[in-house]
């Protein structure tokens, strides 16, 4: 149980970096390391900057790194905060986040579907950002929101949570936009989860 103060960024682009961290602990079970790392720019060294990072183990072939940034930076405390609690404080804080997730995403779809593409933009990051404070719903499940956002929006989305292998996004947006209706007049929904085995079987990837 997470006893402790959770110091939830401030900052809406703080917010989401520190929600793909929990997003990728939700996906692999694991806490991650927080390391430092430095850029060379025509010649000169920048930094320090940190990342969240996973290394590779027998489950997962490919390890993932999540940018960030500055020292100063909110997401670089909130993740030095994570990684001092114990592993199963971390995946019970990564699965509440995820059962907020799919209720946040709802509501955000009637204030987004007739703004310009910019402005949406924001208001679905911002409401990406709050997540942390959301009501809980069910079913961490987000495929029902996924197949009602228009194309850009979808394709931000996914990029936002970003923990997905490459061209994995693609391979979605196209099983939403070929789905059909099923005989009994209803919308068939995909199911993300079991998309996603089916890709990783003709790709050949096992994680």
């Amino acid at each position: 149980m997470v006893t402790s103060h959770v110091p939830i960024p401030h900052d809406p682009v703080e917010r989401i970096r520190a929600l793909r961290v929990l997003r990728e602990v939700y996906r692999r079970r694991k806490k991650p390391s927080l390391e430092v790392t430095y850029r060379t720019v025509n010649g000169s060294t920048c930094g320090p900057y940190y990342v969240a990072r996973w290394r590779r183990d027998s489950k997962f072939e490919h390890g993932r790194t999540l940018y960030l940034g500055k020292p100063e930076n909110e997401s670089v405390s909130f993740v030095e905060w994570l990684v001092s609690l114990d592993r199963e404080e971390v995946l019970e804080l990564a699965r509440h986040l995820m059962r907020n997730l799919r209720s946040v995403l709802k509501t955000l779809l009637t204030e987004v579907s007739d703004l310009p593409y910019k402005r949406a933009r924001r208001v679905l990051a911002r409401g990406l950002a709050l997540t942390f404070d959301a009501r809980p719903s069910d079913s961490p499940r987000i495929r029902d929101v996924l197949e009602k956002l228009p194309d850009r929006l979808e394709s931000f989305l996914i990029r936002a949570l970003g923990s997905w292998p490459a061209h994995y996004s693609s391979h979605l947006r196209k099983v939403i936009r070929s789905r059909r209706e099923s005989l009994d007049g209803k919308h068939e929904i995909p199911d993300v989860e079991f998309e996603l085995e089916r890709w990783k079987l003709r790709h050949g990837r096992r994680e």
